[in-house]
């Protein structure tokens, strides 16, 4: 991968979680304290590590997987960088969308 594709990639990251920043759907309204820490979430997906970092986009598509969602991490991204909701992702499987 050259510098060109990295810097194309950190910016759209860059633009994709300043989205999930923004979207209401993810706020802790209720002041719910139910976040699971990060080694229960590796243990229940089935990630496997093999170094001290943790692939974010592999793990997700392990949890959306979990749950019975066709879609994996880049259909995630994919959608709500077209304005697409959190919450709307995970209440419609939208794996199709995104196919042909």
């Amino acid at each position: 991968m050259n510098c060109s594709d990295r810097e194309q990639k950190r910016v759209r990251l860059k633009q994709f979680l300043k989205i999930l920043s923004e979207d209401p759907s993810l706020r802790n309204q209720n002041g719910q304290k139910d976040m699971r820490p990060l080694s229960e979430i590796l243990m229940v997906s089935g990630y496997r590590q093999c170094d001290d970092s943790i692939d974010m986009a592999q793990l997700l598509s392990l949890l959306l997987s979990k749950i019975g969602h066709a879609s994996g991490s880049e259909d995630m991204m994919e959608y709500i960088m077209r304005g697409g909701k959190v919450e709307d992702f995970m209440s419609n499987d939208t794996s199709s969308r995104f196919q042909g």
